[in-house]
């Protein structure tokens, strides 16, 4: 399964799969914080796009999202990837929805930039944390 991100009511939303998707790292092993996903595989929708092109920048270069090109190609094609806290579903909204000091956002365009419709799910947690 490709790596999903979407947006819904100013909240960056995104799917991975531990199971079938493919990742730069190996998020099941001990020390893991989320996932690493290489470009290719990432469907990002307009709206995920505007949000982290607009996201403010953590003051260190370890943040909860983060767009890194690599200086090396990784599993022969992999150029750029995008990191992601967590596992399986993701949500960042307020101080969460940041990205690294040093993050390329060129990274964006380089996704398959697509029409996404936020699960039902998702959309029901986040119209219930605007109450």
């Amino acid at each position: 399964m490709r790596t999903q991100i979407f947006a819904y009511k100013g909240v960056l939303g995104a799917i991975t799969d531990l199971d079938n998707g493919k990742f730069l790292n190996d998020p099941r092993s001990d020390g893991q914080f989320g996932v690493v996903v290489p470009v290719e595989e990432i469907d990002i929708s307009p709206e995920a796009v505007s949000l982290l092109l607009n996201a403010p920048r953590e003051g260190g270069s370890f943040a909860p999202i983060m767009l890194t090109k690599h200086s090396v190609l990784y599993d022969g094609d992999s150029k750029a990837s995008i990191g992601l806290f967590g596992f399986w579903k993701h949500l960042f909204k307020g101080s969460d929805l940041c990205i690294g000091r040093d993050c390329d956002k060129d990274v964006l365009n380089l996704c398959n930039i697509i029409d996404i419709m936020p699960p039902d799910g998702f959309k029901s947690v986040i119209d219930e944390l605007n109450k």
